[in-house]
């Protein structure tokens, strides 16, 4: 069957713009072609960037058409920029619907990508990819199981790689404390060489759905390890937690997950990333479920996790009208001692993009606070910042049923 796709005219519009606003300052890129592309990573290169998410590859028997079975081709997508957001390669991965969840760049320049590529039709399992600084294909792996895994974050390790991701298999016994049934996430960690041979595996969580949101090396740990953060949907009794909570745990060299602990003070926290500091972690958090009004804070862990954590006051935006909802969905450092947070402001399609700097003490610096968008719905699932101030988002910008890539880069 073939249809014509005019209804993405604007989008398509909007993918050739270079620039917007400011030609000196601002960059806004959108990247793919139709039905469902998304950005959730980014990271920095000598050159440039480099974005991983999904893409759709479709088929034109003919200019203006496409193919409608091309709709299940979705790809894990990594595209590689200049810093003016201009493309110098697109590569899609996956015999089957496959997504990239995050990327990393090495000091060689070479890029490891990972998400997970849904085999059998239903079958989830995690996805790695390797590739030079070119985007020719050096390693695919695929780590199956029993029941569903996805990778969520990977790290640089001593032995190759660290891979944060989630699983569904089940857990026995399953106890209070102990274990899980089947189709009830934990958090895992999966430890692999240079060339993407698995080393090793570990799981942790309770009863119920654990999720791994971010993966640090800790660097005030002088006998090395890793810090995991993620959400649970557990709460420790007598607390007066409920819903979802912060998970939180060291993790040693081999992947093994010390003492974790949870974190919580308001029904349903979700966190939304990580970043390590002398003294401790820095955890962006969204307060309220999805379909209710939601609103941000910084969450401060000491680096003993089992010590007071505090809470920092609400984030009020302020550019946004009183009222409005917006999550949180990544972080990274920021100068000298800030971060920035990268989420979305409101729901359908008046949702926009959010940017935002705090301080280490979680208050929000005056003045840098951006939402933008134009038709149809924007977000920004990761964020970066350079050496030069500038601020990198990626995310999707969505019109009906069809979506793009989108990088803003801008300093303020």
């Amino acid at each position: 069957m073939i249809r014509k796709y005019a209804i993405l005219a604007l989008l398509m519009i909007f993918s050739s713009c270079q620039k917007s606003i400011d030609p000196n300052d601002v960059v806004l890129k959108f990247y793919g072609d139709v039905y469902e592309d998304i950005g959730y990573s980014v990271a920095k290169t000598g050159n440039g960037y480099v974005i991983a998410g999904q893409l759709t590859v479709v088929t034109r028997p003919k200019p203006n058409y496409i193919d409608d079975a091309s709709v299940n081709n979705k790809k894990m997508g990594v595209i590689k920029t200049g810093t003016d957001g201009n493309v110098i390669w697109k590569k899609s991965f996956g015999d089957s619907t496959a997504v990239g969840s995050k990327v990393l760049v090495l000091d060689d320049g070479s890029i490891v990508c990972t998400g997970y590529v849904t085999n059998t039709g239903t079958q989830n399992d995690i996805f790695v990819v390797k590739l030079d600084a070119n985007g020719t294909s050096l390693i695919q792996k695929t780590y199956a199981s029993a029941g569903n895994q996805y990778g969520t974050d990977i790290i640089k390790t001593s032995e190759g790689f660290m891979i944060l991701g989630s699983t569904d298999v089940a857990r026995v016994p399953v106890t209070d404390s102990i274990g899980n049934a089947a189709g009830k996430k934990d958090i895992l960690i999966l430890r692999v060489d240079n060339n993407l041979e698995q080393l090793g595996s570990t799981v942790a969580g309770y009863p119920g759905n654990d999720i791994g949101v971010a993966i640090k090396p800790d660097i005030n740990n002088i006998e090395g390890g890793y810090i995991v953060i993620g959400t649970t949907d557990r709460s420790e009794p007598n607390t007066g937690q409920a819903g979802n909570n912060i998970f939180i745990s060291k993790v040693t060299l081999l992947g093994d997950f010390v003492k974790p602990r949870i974190i919580g003070k308001a029904d349903d926290e979700y966190a939304a990333g990580l970043e390590v500091t002398d003294d401790g972690y820095i955890v962006p958090v969204t307060k309220g479920a999805e379909g209710t009004t939601q609103t941000g804070f910084i969450l401060k862990i000491p680096y003993n996790i089992f010590s007071t954590p505090v809470f920092g006051p609400d984030i009020v935006l302020a550019t946004a009208s009183a009222g409005t909802s917006y999550s949180i969905n990544a972080i990274s450092k920021y100068k000298t001692n800030s971060f920035v947070l990268a989420g979305q402001t409101g729901t359908g399609t008046l949702a926009k993009m959010l940017i935002l700097v705090v301080n280490a003490d979680g208050s929000q610096v005056e003045g840098k606070e951006k939402i933008t968008g134009g038709t149809g719905s924007q977000i920004a699932y990761d964020v970066i910042s350079d050496t030069d101030d500038y601020i990198i988002a990626v995310g999707a910008n969505s019109y009906e049923n069809n979506s793009m890539i989108s990088l803003l880069k801008f300093r303020f």
